[in-house]
This record gives structure tokens, C-alpha cells and sequence, in this order.
């Protein structure tokens, strides 16, 4: 199986030799070696216990998650640079980046966190008149009209795209294609009137290929449909039931834990009480009963998954209490270093099931406070960045929470742990209010290039978060945008200039578009940091720009990552013809297969119905390789998806992505690492 690692020092090597390359829409969102060494608390699930047979996934995996420098995310994301050898990533030189990846830096965080800032389908949706009026019935006389938007309407979606996706599913036996097609069909989660997709996914389920097992049982979670419920419970549980359905002895550990995931993404996206109530009894039953770490780790998070309105009623309220009692109780277990690893992803759920000021008695703040303080003893470091990342998540700007304020504050200088000092910066960011403002200004011209850079991008999301909650006719805070304008032009450190550059976008400072524009123009060749200046002027909507990144779009035919990201960054911009130069490069004799999977990653994340019709030919192209085939089915899913958003960004905001494991993102086989 080859696997796409279009990310780090493996860039360059992808593109001299024929690289490993993944096939189910993978999207690498953080460095190699993020998943940690287990240390004894709880079963691993690695090849050895994850069942016979191959052992995990792998398959189109585009360029992982965006995201200059650190072989971190390169990938079909929403934007952002993949990380090459950029800024403090593997990389040396006059730029003195550090041997190795470096998994401290922002932008691993802005990797994980990114898509609900880039949004990039809202401006390509918005973009202009494509046709005219498609005539679409279903059944008897359900009559469709297209919008005139570059937005897939219905009829192209259920008389095209599925059907398509049926036939190339149906017609190969390779694995790329196989489980692209799977993933593509289920972030469509809809039936055709001819055929309905579950069963199609069942079907794999039986197949030898471990990989294949897995991506159909997460498919089902994928496609949002509430009647794929019953078969996650049967696999996640291991019953006879969901042995005969994997016609094995037992359903190997791999399966359940991305069933775990697919039960929480059916029920995040239903509003029926019923249903999220036996979503959360069998991941409860499973977390109390299993000891491997992957396995417990994917239910704690299927649980973040389930959202409840307390609003609704009685037995709204009652499954949440039950939800954060069943957490909490687990979260206080006294257990050793490897235990508090898999409890370290607790905090983040928690938080994201009572969200901003929803902890009114403080008592998950109070505790995650006392970690940060160390009132219970030396803890696994994972726990001292969780409890600092949930902070930042429950908090608000009152009185009641300035305490928790200032502990961030002082332990963004002083913390016993590197990661979390950092992470409490972005903490006082995601809280925002004038305090955490002043603390991040007096941070960003002070300390370490890593400590500049992250009050940086925390000062960009402060900013960013503020004018949205201000609403219309918001405007840009010009000492935030000033500050690090400063910084950008004064630090001549990339890692420095690259969180600038995102962080001037994110506040929309549209006065430092001329330097980011310069720099751009200077350092084009640098792919990394190509990548974020584009995408800081993408996000601050420079439409003046737009000149300059289409020449360096025309220029980067041999060089697929930075080819990708500004591509999306023109699509950020809202321009109409960026999907018709890539499908025209697409179309070129040049089989090249770095550059066809960028392509077509790109295609997916802009999201233009115009790019269609040439994907569905490169997906029958027996002319070229399987591989590459396999990405036009990632494209025509990103185009059909009926999010918005990559349906893993869910699960990437906010998590402790330092306290990974196998399943969860390796840059190869996790969920996250799935487009």
C-alpha cells in the first residue's frame, strides 16, 4: 500500500521517487511521532493487537493537513501550507531551525484547530453564476432548483457524483480506491433512489483488508445516518452479533475504536434523545469494560461527540449530567503515567460538552486549575496540557473567572511543562476580554522565538473571536494588527513571521497586506512559508493578491503542497477560476502523481461543482495509476459533502493532539489523518 507523505523531509523525496502514498482521503494533521511511547496504563492497540491481517489504514491520505514546516499535517485540509522543511521543523541552516520535529510549535496547534477560521466552502459557495436551473425529481414530483452558486446542487450530487462512486467502488479490488470511495459516499450520507449506501458499507465489512474493516465502520459514523446506529453498537461492543457482521472469531480492537468514533458522529448530528441515550450506554459500557488505550480513548471522545440541549428537557439534562458523571468518575481514577494519558483526553471532553460559562460552580475549572498548580501530585505531562487547553475552552471573560485567568498567565512563563505553557497561552487567547489582550501584547516582544510566535497566533484568534462575536460592522483591532506587523517586519525569524503572517489574517489587519505581499514575492520559493503568507492574505481577503499567488499557482506544477495551498487561498478569496486552472492542469499529459493527488485534493476542499465532470473521467482513467484514482474519489466526496467543514474537525478542535495514540493520528491510519 503506498502511502502520500508530502509533508517534512519527505517531501522532497516524494517527489524524486514513487512515494508512499495514501488512499482513503487522509489528511495528516500532526508530526510523526506525536503518538507517545505507551508506558505501561492500558493495552496497546497497535498492529500486533489490532487483529489479523494488514495492519491499519492507509490510503489516500493527500498531502497531509496543511501547515508549513514540521512534517505535520499536509493534506487535503482547508488551507494552510503542508509542512515542508520550514520554520522549526526539520530543517537546518541559516534559518537555525532545530534538527527534528519540533512538536511544540503553533502550528501544529493551527493545523488541528484551523478549518472553522479558513471556512473555505463559504467563499467559494458564495462565489458567482455558474448556470442556470437544473429540473431534479425524486419519486413523485419533488422538483429542484438550483441555486446559482458554484455549489454542487442535488441533481449533481444524486445523479452524478453517487452513482459514480457506486460503480468505481463496485468495479475494483484495489484498497485506495476502495476506501476513498467508501469515505466519499458517506460524507454524502445520503441514499440514491436507486440504491441505499449502508449496506454497501456492511458489505466491506467482512472484507481480509484490516484497513477496509475499519474505514466502512467509520464510514457509517461518516454518513450521519441514524439507522447505521444499531451495527457501531453491535461492533464496538464485540457481540456475536457484530462478530458475524466482520465473520470473525471477534471484532479486532482497530474496528471497534473507529466504530467508538461513529457512533459519536451519528449522534452529534441528531437531535433525538432516544438515540443519543444508546449511543452514550454502549460507549459507557465499553469504557468501563475494555483496557486497551486506543479502544478507551475513541469512546471518551465518541462521548465528547454527543451534544445535548439541557433546553429540551428532562431527559436531555439527565443524559448529560449522566455523561459528564460517567467522565468525571473515570477522570478520578488514581492511575499510573500511561492511564492518565488516555484520562488526558477527558478535560477536552468535558469542556466541549458544557462549553464556554457552562461550568457555573466550577468545579471541572477548580480541578483543572489544581492540575496546572500541581495540587495532585507530578502528573503525566499530558494531563498539565489538557487541563490548560480546557480551561481556555470553559472560561469566560467575568469576574468569577479572572482567577483562572491569571493562573494561564503565570503559567505561560513558569509552567512546569513546555507544551502547556503554550497551550495556556492559546488558553488566554480562545478567552479573550481586555486582560488576556494585554498579558498576549506584553508577551509577543518578549522571550523565545516558540513564546513570539505563540502569543502571535494567540493574539489572531483573540482578535479573530471578537470581531465575530461583535458581529456586523465589527472592526479590526489596529494594535493587535500594528504589534505584530512590527513583529513581521522586525523578527526575521520564518516561524515567527509565518504565525504573523496567519495571525494578521485572522484580525484582518488589511495594512500589513503590502509586506506580507513582499515577503511572499521574496520567499516564493520556500514552500512553507510561501504557504502561510498566501494564506494570511487569504484570510484577510486581499483580493490584490490574487495576481501574484495565480502566478506562483502557474509556477508550481513540480511543486504539488505549495501548488495546493494556494489554490485554496485564491478559493478563500472567493476567485471563480481557481477550480478551472486546476482541472486544466489535471487534464495535462503529465501523469505526475504527487502533483495529480494535490490537484484533486484542492478540487475537494474548494468544493466546485464546475470540477465534476473531469474528476469523474480521471476516476475511470485506466491510463493512469490507481492511486491517483483513489483522489479523484477524495475530491468528487469533498466536493458532495454535506459539511461544510471536514467531517474530523470535530474531533481535532481543541483536542490534546500530544496525547495521541495509534488510531487517533499517526500520519498515517487515524482518524484524524482521514480525509
Amino acid at each position: 500500500m503506498k502511502k502520500l507523505l508530502l509533508s517534512g523531509l519527505a517531501l522532497a523525496a516524494s517527489l524524486a521517487t514513487a512515494p508512499d502514498l495514501y488512499a482513503h482521503g487522509g489528511q495528516y494533521r500532526g508530526p510523526g511521532d506525536v503518538v507517545p511511547p505507551n508506558p505501561g496504563g492500558g493495552r496497546g492497540s497497535g498492529p500486533g493487537s489490532s487483529g489479523p491481517n494488514t495492519p491499519g489504514p492507509s490510503a489516500p491520505n493527500t498531502p497531509g493537513p496543511a501547515g508549513p514546516s514540521t512534517p505535520g499535517p499536509s493534506g487535503p485540509s482547508t488551507g494552510g501550507p503542508a509542512p515542508s522543511s520550514g520554520p522549526g521543523a526539520a530543517a537546518t541552516g541559516p534559518r537555525g531551525a532545530q534538527v527534528g520535529d519540533d512538536l511544540t510549535r503553533w502550528a501544529f496547534w493551527w493545523e488541528f484547530n484551523k478549518d472553522p477560521f479558513i471556512r473555505l466552502k463559504d467563499a467559494i459557495h458564495a462565489g458567482g453564476v455558474t448556470t442556470g436551473t437544473d429540473d431534479f425529481y425524486l419519486g413523485g414530483a419533488r422538483r429542484e432548483d438550483a441555486v446559482d452558486t458554484l455549489k454542487p446542487t442535488k441533481t449533481d450530487i444524486l445523479n452524478q457524483i453517487l452513482p459514480a462512486l457506486k460503480q468505481a467502488l463496485e468495479s475494483t479490488t484495489d484498497r485506495d480506491i476502495t476506501s476513498s470511495c467508501i469515505v466519499a459516499m458517506a460524507k454524502i450520507g445520503e441514499d440514491h433512489p436507486n440504491f441505499k449506501v449502508l449496506p454497501l458499507f456492511e458489505q466491506r465489512l467482512k472484507e481480509r483488508d484490516q484497513e477496509i474493516r475499519e474505514t466502512a465502520a467509520l464510514a457509517m459514523g461518516i454518513s450521519q445516518l441514524p439507522d447505521a446506529l444499531p451495527t457501531l453498537i453491535h461492533l464496538v461492543k464485540d457481540t456475536q452479533q457484530g462478530r458475524s457482521l466482520v465473520d470473525r472469531g471477534e471484532v479486532d480492537v482497530r474496528t471497534r475504536t473507529f466504530a467508538a468514533y461513529g457512533i459519536g458522529l451519528v449522534a452529534w448530528a441528531s437531535s433525538n434523545t432516544d438515540l443519543k441515550r444508546s449511543a452514550f450506554d454502549a460507549l459507557k459500557e465499553v469504557l468501563g469494560a475494555t483496557r486497551d488505550r486506543n479502544l478507551k480513548i475513541g469512546v471518551i471522545n465518541g462521548i465528547r461527540l454527543i451534544r445535548t440541549n439541557p433546553e429540551a428537557g428532562e431527559k436531555e439534562q439527565k443524559l448529560r449530567d449522566e455523561m459528564l458523571d460517567t467522565l468525571w468518575t473515570y477522570y478520578q481514577k488514581q492511575e499510573g503515567q500511561g492511564e492518565q494519558q488516555i484520562q488526558a483526553h477527558v478535560p477536552s471532553a468535558i469542556a466541549s460538552i458544557l462549553g464556554r460559562g457552562g461550568d457555573v460552580k466550577g468545579t471541572y475549572k477548580d480541578r483543572f486549575a489544581g492540575e496546572l498548580e500541581e495540587k495532585f501530585g507530578k502528573r503525566n505531562n499530558n494531563i498539565y496540557q489538557s487541563a490548560a487547553l480546557a480551561l481556555g475552552q470553559l472560561c469566560t471573560t467575568g469576574k468569577e473567572d479572572q482567577k483562572y485567568c491569571k493562573l494561564l498567565e503565570e503559567y505561560s512563563g513558569k509552567g512546569r511543562d513546555q507544551q502547556a505553557r503554550y497551550f495556556a497561552t492559546m488558553a488566554l487567547g480562545m478567552i479573550g476580554g481586555n486582560d488576556n489582550r494585554n498579558a498576549l501584547l506584553k508577551q509577543l516582544n518578549k522571550g523565545s522565538d516558540q513564546e513570539k510566535s505563540w502569543a502571535a497566533i494567540s493574539l489572531g484568534v483573540l482578535a479573530h473571536n471578537t470581531m465575530k462575536a461583535a458581529g456586523k460592522g465589527a472592526t479590526t483591532d489596529a494594535t493587535i494588527g500594528r504589534e505584530l506587523q512590527n513583529l513581521l517586519n522586525n523578527d526575521k525569524n520564518e516561524e515567527v513571521q509565518s504565525a504573523c503572517a496567519i495571525a494578521l489574517g485572522l484580525c484582518k489587519y488589511t495594512e500589513a497586506a503590502d509586506d506580507l505581499r513582499k515577503l511572499l514575492e521574496k520567499y516564493k520559493k520556500r514552500d512553507d512559508f510561501a504557504g502561510y503568507l498566501s494564506l494570511g492574505l487569504a484570510l484577510m481577503n486581499d483580493t490584490g493578491s490574487k495576481e501574484l499567488i495565480r502566478n506562483i499557482v502557474k509556477d508550481s506544477i513540480r511543486r504539488p503542497e505549495l501548488l495546493k495551498y494556494t489554490a485554496i487561498a485564491l478559493g478563500k478569496m472567493g476567485d471563480r477560476d481557481v477550480a478551472q486552472d486546476l482541472t486544466d492542469l489535471l487534464a495535462a499529459p503529465d501523469k505526475n502523481v504527487a502533483k495529480l493527488s494535490a490537484i484533486a485534493s484542492a478540487l475537494g476542499y474548494i468544493g466546485d461543482r464546475r470540477s465534476i465532470d473531469p474528476l469523474k473521467k480521471m476516476l475511470f482513467d485506466q491510463s493512469i495509476t490507481e492511486l491517483s484514482r483513489a483522489f479523484a474519489a477524495v475530491a468528487l466526496g469533498g466536493i458532495a459533502d454535506k459539511e461544510d467543514l471536514p467531517w474530523n474537525s470535530k474531533i481535532a478542535v481543541d483536542i490534546n493532539y500530544r496525547a495521541a495514540v495509534e488510531t487517533l493520528t499517526n500520519q498515517q491510519t487515524g482518524i484524524l489523518d482521514i480525509l
